[in-house]
C-alpha cells in the first residue's frame, strides 16, 4: 500500500497552497454527493491547518523555492510550453487519421489529465507534467491549468468537471483528493456501480454539459474500474459582424483528394491578416470580444493539410500568430462546415512521454488512492459547427482509472505453451500408466 503524498489545496483565486497530510493509515471518512463513504483525511483543527497523519510525513508538494531550484517559468514561457502539447497531440491525431477532418480540444484533455495528475507522484507525475507543460515544475503546471480554466470561462465558453467513483471501490479513494478536485476544478463527485448503466449515466452528464453535442463518450465501463475523471467544454460564439444575405453564396470546394464538393461560402472583409511565409490567414471576432476564429491556409495550393499541420512547429505557430497586421483589408472567404471527431489518446500520450501513468504496477497515483491506480484509457471527443451565425463547439475527455489491486480473479491458469510433462494415470492408485514429456513440438508430428 503506497503512502499518500503531495496534493495542492486551496483556491487558485486566493493563491494559497495548503499542506496536505500523507499516508493511508487511520483514515476518517467522508461522503460523496451520491451518499457513498470514501476514505478521507482528519478534519481541520480550526486553525486553518490540517492535522498531520499518523506516519508524520510532510506534504511533498512544496513551494517552488523549496523544490528543485529551477528558475520559475514566466506566464509567456508556460503558454509556449503548453503549445507544444497542443500541437503535439494535433500532429499525432492528423497523422493517425490522415485525410480525415480532425477536431480536438487540448484544453479539455489538459483539465481531465491534470485532475488525474493531482493524485500522481514521482516519475508518473513528472512524465505527466513534462508532457502537458514541458519544462515546468509540477506545481507550476497545475497552477497554469487552473488559471487557464478560470480565464477561459465566460458567457461563450463553459467548463464542467466531474469525478465518478465505482461504488464497490470508492472507499479506496482519498477524501482529500476528492476535496482537492472539487475545490480547485469545481468538479462534482458521485458514485455508482460500474457497468453499462454507469457508462450511460456518465454519457448523459457529458451530453447535458455539452448541449447535446457530445454523445457516447464512454463505450464500456468495466465493473473492475476505480473511477472516471471527466471534463466537458462547450462554446457558443456569435460573430461580432454578422453576414448579410449577399455575403452567403454557393460554390465549389476542392477536397484533399482532388474531388470537388458543393458548399456554402461565407464572405466578409476583415481587419487582421496573418502570414508566416508558409501560410496566410485572417482573424474574425466573436461578439464577446474574447474569442476569435482564425484560418491557416497553406501558400502551396497542393499542400496536404494533414501533413502541413503535422509538420508545424510551435515556433512556426507563434510566428504565424504574431504576424498579425491591420495594414491590409482582408477578403475573407471560407465554407460553412461541421465536424465530429473522436480519439483514444493512450498511444498518443505514451508516445509523447506519459508512459508510466498507463502501466499497472508502475504508475504512481499514490495521492489518489491506496490501491495502486493507473490510467486504463483516455478518450476524447470534439464537435464544431461553423456557420453564418457563429460557431458552436464542444469537447469532452474522460480519464478512466483502474487499480491493479482491485482486479480479483479466482480462476487458475495452466497454459502449456512451453515444455511440459504428462501422465496417463490409474485413478484408483494414482500411478501413471503412461508418462512423458513434451520438450518440443517437432517430435509430436
Amino acid at each position: 500500500m503506497k503512502n499518500m503524498k503531495k496534493l495542492i489545496t486551496g483556491l487558485l483565486i486566493a493563491s494559497m497552497l495548503m499542506a496536505l497530510p500523507t499516508g493511508c493509515a487511520k483514515k476518517a471518512t467522508t461522503t460523496t454527493s451520491g451518499g457513498t463513504t470514501v476514505a478521507s483525511e482528519p478534519a481541520s483543527t480550526g486553525n486553518g491547518k490540517t492535522e498531520k497523519r499518523t506516519n508524520g510525513k510532510q506534504a511533498l508538494f512544496e513551494l517552488k523555492s523549496a523544490q528543485s531550484g529551477k528558475t520559475e517559468m514566466s506566464d509567456e514561457a508556460l503558454k509556449r510550453a503548453y503549445s507544444e502539447f497542443v500541437l503535439g497531440v494535433l500532429k499525432r491525431c492528423v497523422e493517425q487519421n490522415k485525410g480525415e477532418n480532425v477536431t480536438i480540444s487540448a484544453d479539455s484533455m489538459l483539465f481531465a489529465l491534470e485532475m488525474a495528475a493531482a493524485g500522481a507522484d514521482g516519475e508518473t507525475l513528472k512524465q505527466m507534467t513534462q508532457t502537458m507543460v514541458p519544462g515546468a515544475e509540477n506545481e507550476a503546471a497545475l497552477k497554469f491549468a487552473l488559471a487557464r480554466m478560470q480565464n477561459l470561462q465566460n458567457n461563450s465558453l463553459r467548463i464542467a468537471n466531474s469525478v465518478w467513483l465505482n461504488a464497490a471501490k470508492s472507499a479506496r479513494v482519498y477524501g482529500d483528493y476528492l476535496e482537492f478536485v472539487k475545490t480547485n476544478f469545481g468538479a462534482t463527485a458521485d458514485s455508482l456501480p460500474f457497468g453499462a448503466e454507469a457508462a450511460n449515466t456518465i454519457n448523459k452528464w457529458v451530453e447535458d454539459k455539452t448541449a447535446g453535442r457530445i454523445k457516447d463518450l464512454i463505450k464500456d465501463l468495466d465493473e473492475d474500474g476505480l473511477m472516471v475523471l471527466v471534463n466537458a467544454i462547450t462554446f457558443d460564439g456569435v460573430w461580432k459582424e454578422t453576414y448579410a444575405d449577399d455575403d452567403i453564396y454557393p460554390g465549389t470546394f476542392t477536397q484533399g483528394d482532388g474531388s470537388t464538393q458543393e458548399v456554402t461560402f461565407l464572405s466578409s472583409e476583415e481587419q487582421i491578416y496573418l502570414s508566416n511565409g508558409k501560410a496566410s490567414g485572417f482573424i474574425k471576432d466573436y461578439d464577446d470580444g474574447k474569442y476569435a476564429f482564425m484560418t491557416i491556409l497553406p501558400n502551396d495550393e497542393k499542400a496536404d493539410i494533414s501533413q502541413f499541420i503535422a509538420d508545424m512547429t510551435p515556433e512556426e505557430y507563434w510566428a504565424f500568430w504574431e504576424s498579425q497586421t491591420t495594414e491590409f483589408k482582408v477578403r475573407a472567404v471560407f465554407p460553412e462546415f461541421k465536424n465530429e471527431f473522436g480519439v483514444t489518446l493512450n498511444k498518443i500520450l505514451i508516445d509523447m512521454g506519459m508512459a508510466d501513468a498507463f502501466e499497472p504496477g508502475v504508475a504512481d497515483f499514490s495521492n489518489m488512492a491506496c490501491s495502486d491506480p493507473y490510467i486504463a484509457q483516455v478518450v476524447h471527443k470534439a464537435f464544431i459547427d461553423v456557420n453564418r451565425h457563429g460557431t458552436k463547439a464542444a469537447a469532452a475527455t474522460a480519464v478512466i482509472m483502474y487499480d491493479e489491486a482491485c482486479v480479483v480473479d479466482d480462476s487458475k491458469h495452466v497454459v502449456c505453451n512451453r515444455p511440459f510433462a504428462y501422465a496417463v494415470v490409474d485413478k484408483d492408485t494414482g500411478l501413471p500408466v503412461f508418462m512423458g514429456t513434451v520438450a518440443n513440438m517437432e517430435a509430436t508430428k
